[in-house]
């Protein structure tokens, strides 16, 4: 299993005196479509970032990742949902209890 350590005080982003966390490949994988949507919680985008930008291993699967959801982006913008389905969800959206 490939480690990445992204030398001192990554955490933080500066010289800090933290030590930097390895992200293993299994879990850079793991967090990839959080890491893509911004949603990441509980290990700083920055680590994520760093194991991607330097394994061999995982970066191909963030451009394929990243790939296939602007491809499938690009299909779906000609398409629109019926009117009676948007009003639909409008309307559930709009009972749904809020979370957080």
């Amino acid at each position: 299993m490939a480690l990445f350590n992204s030398g001192k005080g990554a955490r933080n982003g500066g010289d800090d005196g933290f030590e930097p966390r390895e992200i293993s490949c299994e879990e850079a994988l793991r967090l990839v479509h959080d890491f893509i949507d911004g949603e990441l919680e509980g290990v700083p985008t920055s680590e994520v970032q760093a194991h991607f930008d330097v394994c061999q291993r995982c970066y191909p699967h963030l451009r394929f990742e990243q790939a296939f959801r602007e491809a499938m982006r690009r299909a779906c913008a000609r398409e629109t949902a019926p009117p009676q389905l948007r009003d639909k969800l409008e309307k559930m959206l709009a009972e749904a209890p809020e979370r957080g």
